[in-house]
């Protein structure tokens, strides 16, 4: 049985842990009300341009833009694989690495080659442990972002969009696809693989296209206008949902963490109440045991 000063030295450092932890969930709930106003406020938008990409592509052929071109054989995949820097954010990574591996195992046989581009130290640090294959562009390592969030995110989508739509448009890659956790709340996010290139119009019931939009200035000034910003959009949009799930995710990993900390602290406190009122009963039992002794020895 562990000593009263062992079991108080326990109790003493879950404290400290317990308050750390709690710190830690007050940090991320504040950053989470923040982030997720900026993502609130950005959903209409990303998904109001992504209907406008859609319908252009629908209307026009592929031949008036390169980013409307849609490869007979999709044999180049290239992969955005967002995941946070830090750990102490629950399964945040490890469901996200888990599915993308059975997505290398699986889905990418169909591709020739699978290039990947890293948001996050955590999703790069793991495939670079894992000795896996990484290209892009022409063939080097992929480049990798750190320390993205809400107050950087849009210089960094707006690098990423730019590489991406050159690759496709130049015919380095036949799609793109983006790897993150989208927020439904802060108990719940769902992985989500979404394609941006090739831009697929959306399936309508009817044939709408002989009813052509009137474009000012003119088409091609649109269209360079529009499909580029609309691949930059859904970047910033990915990236926003992961750094709110992040902080979702994180929030509820330390509120866990301390409600925890609150029952080991309450079972130590248990064990060293119960030792302690062992150790006065056993010297309650000498003293008694020892004035018996000297009775009975007095009267012999």
């Amino acid at each position: 049985m562990p000593s009263l000063r062992q079991i108080r030295r326990k109790i003493s450092s879950v404290k400290g842990t317990r308050r750390i932890m709690s710190a830690m969930k007050l940090i991320s709930a504040v950053k989470l009300q923040r982030v997720q106003g900026l993502l609130l406020a950005f959903r209409p938008y990303s998904d109001a341009f992504s209907e406008i990409a859609k319908d252009l592509a629908f209307r026009c052929d592929p031949k008036w833009h390169p980013l409307l071109r849609r490869p007979q054989e999709r044999k180049k995949l290239h992969v955005v694989f967002m995941t946070s820097d830090r750990g102490l954010c629950g399964s945040f990574n490890s469901n996200l690495i888990r599915r993308m591996e059975t997505f290398l195992v699986i889905d990418a046989k169909a591709y020739e080659q699978v290039s990947f581009r890293f948001v996050g130290k955590r999703g790069r640090d793991h495939f670079r442990r894992q000795k896996v294959q990484v290209q892009v562009g022409e063939f080097v390592t992929a480049k990798s972002y750190i320390g993205v969030n809400e107050r950087n995110f849009g210089p960094v989508a707006k690098e990423i969009s730019s590489d991406l739509s050159r690759e496709f448009a130049q015919g380095e890659v036949d799609e793109v696809i983006l790897v993150y956790n989208y927020f439904k709340s802060a108990l719940s996010q769902v992985i989500t693989f979404e394609r941006i290139l090739p831009i697929e119009p959306e399936e309508r019931l009817g044939d709408s296209r002989a009813i052509d939009y009137i474009y000012e200035p003119d088409r091609e000034g649109v269209l360079n206008f529009v499909l580029p910003r609309y691949v930059e959009t859904r970047v910033e949009r990915a990236l926003l949902e992961s750094i709110t799930s992040e902080h979702g995710a994180r929030m509820t990993a330390m509120e866990n963490a301390t409600r925890n900390a609150d029952e080991v602290i309450r079972k130590l406190t248990l064990l060293f109440n119960k030792t302690r009122q062992a150790l006065i009963t056993k010297e309650l039992m000498d003293i008694v045991n020892g004035t018996e002794a000297l009775r009975k020895g007095g009267v012999d």
